[in-house]
């Protein structure tokens, strides 16, 4: 038997994994960027390792080098930030 009316649409998740403190300071909160992109780094890599050789892993290698990027430009502004030498970019 054929189904007439289609399924409800499931409900949209309406509470976030996390929360960002509006009083965090701009260097903690570069901290904590960095933290997660160089975890995301480790694991794109160990993925790209355990799985050398298989199809369409070039897509993952290239997440693994921008997801890279953003780290290194991370600690660099953060590095900025701390030295004092950050210049407004409006």
């Amino acid at each position: 038997m054929k189904k007439i009316v289609p399924d409800p649409p499931r409900p949209l998740i309406t509470t976030p994994y996390f929360t960002i403190h509006s009083d965090i300071s701009p260097t903690d909160a570069m901290a904590h960027a960095c933290e997660l992109l160089r975890v995301a780094v480790d694991t794109l890599d160990e993925h790209c390792r355990a799985h050398a050789g298989e199809p369409g892993l070039n897509l993952l290698t290239n997440a693994a080098h921008a997801t890279d990027s953003a780290r290194v430009l991370v600690e660099h502004a953060k590095r900025r930030m701390k030295d004092g030498q950050a210049e407004e970019v409006l």
